[in-house]
């Protein structure tokens, strides 16, 4: 697989500069810092399969959803979660890439081998400090192809907002109604 891409002759770039770049098969774009992060996309079954079971179960009760497309949490920075909520209201154009973190209510990470450390550190503080109220973190199970869901909540602290654990719970449960 290769990756072509012209990229912008000022570095590190913004949030603007990174709505411009084409899509690009195959790959997920991020911005971190100003930094473009290229990763290989989702290459496990798994993966895609509790994006869109989520993506399902939020739209089944009457949110609006997107999957990978990008969050901007500053000026320099561009996060693609698995899935994000928008909040109640919001008009979601189906032509953007990206969308401000104002009009999130949600964003959800599915924990990749190669995601571990962004999904569990990295990514929690930077929504966090974009405001965005819930972060959800789903892991496959130990023993089984189960996803297993940690809830998230932002709470204010003296030392700015934080998430806290609101729930652990199976996605099955969350599909039946049983949680």
């Amino acid at each position: 697989m290769k990756l072509e891409l012209e990229l912008p002759d000022t570095m590190p770039l913004t949030a603007d500069d990174f709505e411009r770049l084409p899509h690009v098969e195959g790959f997920r774009l991020e911005l971190w810092e100003g930094n473009l992060i290229v990763a290989a996309a989702a290459q496990r079954a798994w993966h895609s399969e509790m994006a869109f079971r989520l993506s399902t179960l939020f739209r089944r009760q009457g949110l609006r959803t997107a999957m990978e497309v990008g969050v901007v949490v500053g000026r320099r920075g561009v996060p693609a979660p698995d899935v994000t909520v928008f909040r109640d209201g919001v008009e979601v154009d189906l032509d953007r890439s990206q969308f401000p973190a104002e009009d999130v209510f949600r964003v959800v990470e599915i924990v990749s081998p190669d995601s571990r450390d962004r999904d569990r550190v990295d990514k929690p503080v930077t929504y966090a400090r974009a405001g965005i109220p819930e972060y959800w973190i789903v892991e496959q199970a130990s023993d089984s192809f189960e996803a297993v869901v940690h809830e998230y909540r932002l709470t204010p602290t003296a030392d700015g907002d934080v998430y806290t654990l609101v729930r652990t719970v199976n996605l099955s449960a969350l599909e039946d109604g049983t949680s």
